[in-house]
């Protein structure tokens, strides 16, 4: 018995949408949290006139509504695969498109997919809310327009009416996507109408109500948008310094794409004539191979921007061990995100003084065009991991009046102001927390503990920041150098009354180098543990400035026999490579004592920081 063709349609968009969930959920699923952690949803009547305080808003409050159920990953991309399907659908049916070249509707799909999957560092720093589901959904909105536009009784000038109405609701509703449905009927009026009178209106009704309503929104209705930006509502912007043309491709498909659709619909009927076998199979291969290669190519694959997105969901569930097997499988240079994070981790577990040269260091660049910057990546994080609870409360403010504020800023403003004691701003967070509907539980957690402050003291994630309490009460600019800022002030440090804050202060005496600093804070480590045992990097950084500055009591200390032959091995090497280029050397000697402080100490101190 043969497969109906309408059947075979569903199939191949159902095994289709299987496949691409698939692989969202098996790769990406550490981008699919972190996207909803950089979103905000609240459920309230002020957020959503909030939104619609610009053109689109309600198709950014429709967006960031959905984006928050990527909280479970499988939840979030089963509803963006719904709405795949819907907008096959009605695609389908508004075009009239033969169930036989179905497979064309996943044009669309494949081109908003890539739109979403080709950003990368872009999540970080886009300031359209729910982008993530927007674009979906904003096309969905046009076809609707559309198959309403081609429903309307062919009298009465009805057509001309509806497209202003499209105009003047469909652009205060969904930006530029109510803009886009205006012309795509104009277009479509020449072949959809037999008058071409009428179709000549038509097109003068669309260019005139697309150049003169959001002119008009813009000085009557909207007064929180850029006149420059008015006819790009909805549409992400990838401007930093200058713009970044390139990742709007996915935009301009789209639009052409329909513009063909609307362009050759009369041409539609033709499509169910008979052809030849060979050719239909030849024609679905080559989509396939299109779409899949397109995909493919166009994907973001990054190495180290997926290492750290997953660094950073283990981090948010305490999963210390985690962190580390993941940057066990590091093969690229890692960016300082990843050396900063993997290194958090092992102070996490008492390992760094022993264990963190065993990992890869680098300072690679981010794989972005624009200059991507630690502190945009992790620099809330790690201020607030590390104690410095000022920095991370400025950061966070400066990052949500620029970009707006997300879900992850609400979590350090709550976090911070419990740790400095602000019961009343605390307060102020816990109930804007409430408002979302996956955290409102972790609200009520921070009440408990503001209500009760003695628990903090056995609360796993604060209880390990609350030994790092210990800076003096100011603040200061840190010009985006992140990693720079922590380790001076942590070096610089003079408090040595907490065992876990003073090995951080040793610690970052190794980062700065400070050779007076090390000596202040190891002379308090072993006081602290004079029976040892004295992890492995603070024996080579007490050998290494031991030789630099000519102590000879050094020799005296119960060194491990492996730190002085090292060291020796090291020295007798490193001559030979007095005019060879860094990286060439860094390279070289990096089997033999990449694992030791020597080679951080002589060849890892010019690494930019990004």
């Amino acid at each position: 018995m043969k497969i109906k063709q309408k059947h075979l349609a569903l199939a191949i968009w159902l095994g289709a949408l299987i496949i691409i969930a698939g692989g969202l959920l098996l790769f990406e699923s550490d981008q699919l949290w972190k996207i909803q952690e950089k979103s905000l949803f609240l459920n309230s009547t002020l957020f959503l006139k909030e939104q619609l305080l610009v053109p689109g808003g309600l198709l950014t409050w429709i967006g960031t509504w959905f984006t928050q159920f990527l909280y479970y990953p499988w939840l979030g991309v089963s509803m963006l695969c719904a709405w795949w399907l819907l907008l096959m659908v009605l695609t389908k049916h508004t075009f009239r498109i033969p169930n036989r070249w179905a497979i064309l509707l996943l044009i669309p799909v494949a081109i908003l997919l890539l739109a979403n999957m080709s950003l990368g560092y872009w999540i970080y720093i886009l300031k359209l809310k729910g982008f993530f589901f927007v674009p979906t959904i904003g096309t969905t909105a046009v076809v609707t327009m559309l198959w309403g536009f081609k429903c309307i009784p062919d009298r009465y000038y009805m057509h001309t009416v509806y497209i202003f109405i499209v105009c003047a609701l469909g652009y205060p509703l969904f930006g530029i996507y109510g803009l886009v449905a205006a012309l795509l009927m104009g277009i479509w009026s020449w072949q959809l109408l037999a008058r071409r009178t009428e179709a000549i209106i038509l097109n003068i009704m669309a260019i005139l109500s697309v150049a003169a309503v959001p002119l008009f929104c813009y000085h009557f209705v909207f007064h929180q948008i850029n006149l420059g930006n008015i006819y790009w509502a909805e549409l992400p912007l990838f401007y930093t310094t200058e713009e970044y043309h390139t990742y709007y491709t996915p935009y301009y498909l789209l639009a052409l794409f329909f513009i063909i659709l609307v362009t050759t619909y009369r041409n539609g009927r033709d499509m169910i004539k008979p052809i030849k076998k060979s050719y239909y199979l030849m024609c679905q291969g080559v989509t396939i191979i299109l779409l899949v290669g397109g995909i493919y190519t166009f994907w973001m694959k990054d190495e180290n921007f997926h290492h750290e997105l997953t660094m950073q969901h283990c981090i948010a569930n305490l999963d210390w061990k985690g962190v580390l097997e993941d940057a066990a499988t590091q093969k690229d240079e890692p960016t300082r995100s990843i050396v900063m994070m993997r290194n958090l981790a092992l102070s996490r577990i008492g390992r760094q003084g022993d264990n963190m040269f065993l990992y890869k260091n680098g300072s690679k660049a981010y794989a972005a065009p624009f200059g991507m910057r630690l502190m945009l990546v992790i620099g809330p994080l790690m201020y607030y991991q590390y104690g410095m609870l000022n920095y991370c409360n400025r950061l966070c403010m400066e990052m949500g009046v620029e970009l707006d504020f997300s879900t992850e800023d609400f979590q350090f403003l709550t976090n911070c102001a419990l740790l400095d004691g602000d019961k009343h701003l605390t307060r102020k967070y816990i109930d804007i927390m409430k408002q979302t509907l996956f955290y409102s539980d972790w609200a009520k957690q921070i009440e408990t503990l503001l209500e009760h402050p003695e628990l903090i003291a056995k609360d796993p994630e604060r209880e390990p920041i609350t030994h790092m309490l210990h800076y003096d009460n100011s603040l200061g600019g840190d010009e985006g150098y992140t990693e720079r800022t922590l380790m001076t002030l942590l070096a610089r440090s003079t408090y040595t009354n907490d065992p876990i804050f003073l090995e951080q202060t040793l610690l970052a005496t190794l980062w700065t180098k400070d050779i007076n600093q090390f000596w202040y804070h190891f002379k308090a480590y072993t006081t602290l543990y004079p029976q040892g045992p004295i992890p492995r990097y603070y024996q080579e950084a007490a050998y290494l400035y031991g030789q630099i500055e000519g102590r000879k009591e050094v020799d005296m200390m119960p060194f491990d026999t492996s730190i002085k032959a090292n060291f020796g091995r090291f020295m007798s090497l490193a001559p030979n490579y007095n005019n060879e280029d860094m990286e060439v050397v860094r390279q070289e000697l990096y089997p033999f004592f990449g694992d030791t402080y020597y080679y951080d100490y002589y060849l890892m101190n010019h690494l930019p920081e990004y």
